[in-house]
């Protein structure tokens, strides 16, 4: 494995610890956890005392100002555009941002979301949006940013299902 692979996948998985924070804080009484690479995924899981498990996984392109972080939590299913460098990148919280998703070649679709506390811009049916990740190869997201520009992303989806093989299980709808 190459040290820029490493390099990614580490400051994934450094990026990612706003999500580890809310899993461990989930999962109190969590008997094991792990964090993985599969492809271009970091997927972190709980297990928790009671026999469930958390499930969280993000993935993050080239270079990109973002990363696509899927969770489930307590079986409840949500997915956020997280920002990798730039806390302020999308912008006030509360506001809303209509992001445009182009999966594999065919034509772009809009979707609302919310920027969020934490700096993330939330996104509403999870259900149909993992849906779709499972389903496409390549997905180009842009998104709407503080200073009126737009920032895309694009997301090598290929070991999607592996990745998120877990938390598809664990989620209802997933």
């Amino acid at each position: 494995m190459s040290w820029a692979v490493v390099g990614r996948s580490l400051r994934r998985i450094a990026v990612f610890s706003g999500i580890l924070v809310a899993l461990t804080q989930a999962a109190s009484l969590a008997q094991a956890s792990g964090v993985k690479t599969i492809g271009p995924w970091a997927v972190v899981t709980h297990d928790k005392a009671n026999g469930h498990k958390d499930v969280a996984a993000i993935v993050s392109g080239k270079k990109s100002s973002f990363g696509l972080a899927i969770r489930c939590i307590d079986a409840n299913l949500s997915i956020a555009l997280v920002p990798l460098k730039d806390e302020g990148l999308f912008g006030a919280t509360r506001r809303s941002a209509a992001l445009s998703l182009q999966p594999d070649a065919h034509p772009s679709s809009a979707i609302d979301g919310v920027v969020g506390d934490d700096h993330a811009i939330h996104l509403p049916s999870p259900t149909g949006l993992l849906k779709l990740v499972l389903a496409t190869a390549r997905l180009v997201v842009s998104v709407p940013v503080a200073d009126g520009n737009a920032v895309s992303a694009t997301f090598d989806l290929t070991a999607s299902r592996r990745a998120l093989a877990d938390l598809v299980q664990r989620c209802p709808g997933g």
